[in-house]
C-alpha cells in the first residue's frame, strides 16, 4: 500500500491488495522447500562450476603451473611442525634462523670483500713506495688494519656462534673466521 495524500487511491490499493494471510500463503507457495541434493547432484554441480571456472581463465595464472605437485612430507620433519613449514612454504616465508643465515653469510661476504680492496691497495701502494719512509708507512698502516680486522672477527665470530645456536640442523654450521686463513686468501 502506497502512503499518498489521497484517501481515495489508498482505498482502492487496499481492496486491490489480497489480504496480508493470503500474501502469507502466496509467499510460501513460491517458495517451496528445494528438494535436497544426492551426493551424484553435487558432484555434478562442482564438475560444472570447475568447468565453468576454467573456460573463464580462473585457473591460468596459478603459481607453478605446469610443475608437479611435491605431497609427500618431509620424513624429517616432526609432524606438529609440518603444518607451520608448509604455511610458511606457501606463502614464500621462511622461519627467522634462515633470514638470520643469509644475514650473516652476507656479512661474512662484505667482510671479505673489505679484506679483498684494501689487500689490493695496499699491494699497489708498496710497488710503488720509492721510499723506505713510506714503506715503513704502509707497514704501520697495515698493522692498523689488521689490529682492527682482528677485532671485528672476533664479532663477527660471536654472531657466528648466535645463528650456529639457532640453526636446528648441524650440517648448516658456519665456521668461524680466522683472520690468518682471510689474509692469506686475499693475498695468495
Amino acid at each position: 500500500m502506497s502512503n499518498t495524500n489521497n484517501p481515495k487511491q489508498d482505498n482502492e490499493e487496499y481492496h486491490t491488495e489480497p489480504p496480508p494471510e493470503q500474501a502469507q500463503k502466496e509467499d510460501q507457495a513460491d517458495k517451496a522447500p528445494t528438494p535436497k541434493r544426492t551426493p551424484q547432484d553435487w558432484e555434478s554441480l562442482v564438475n560444472q562450476r570447475i568447468e565453468e571456472a576454467m573456460r573463464n581463465g580462473a585457473f591460468d595464472n596459478l603459481r607453478n603451473k605446469g610443475k608437479p605437485l611435491d605431497a609427500a612430507p618431509d620424513p624429517h620433519v616432526p609432524p606438529d611442525m609440518q603444518m607451520a613449514n608448509s604455511l610458511l612454504k606457501n606463502n614464500d616465508l621462511s622461519p627467522a634462523w634462515i633470514g638470520d643465515r643469509g644475514a650473516m653469510l652476507a656479512a661474512i661476504e662484505r667482510f671479505r670483500e673489505k679484506l679483498r680492496t684494501i689487500a689490493a691497495d695496499f699491494a699497489q701502494a708498496r710497488a710503488e713506495a720509492t721510499t723506505p719512509q713510506r714503506g715503513q708507512q704502509l707497514d704501520e698502516m697495515w698493522q692498523a688494519y689488521v689490529a682492527s680486522w682482528r677485532a671485528e672477527v672476533v664479532e663477527l665470530n660471536k654472531h657466528i656462534l648466535t645463528q650456529n645456536l639457532k640453526q636446528p640442523v648441524t650440517f648448516l654450521e658456519i665456521f668461524p673466521l680466522r683472520l690468518e686463513d682471510e689474509l692469506k686468501r686475499v693475498s695468495g
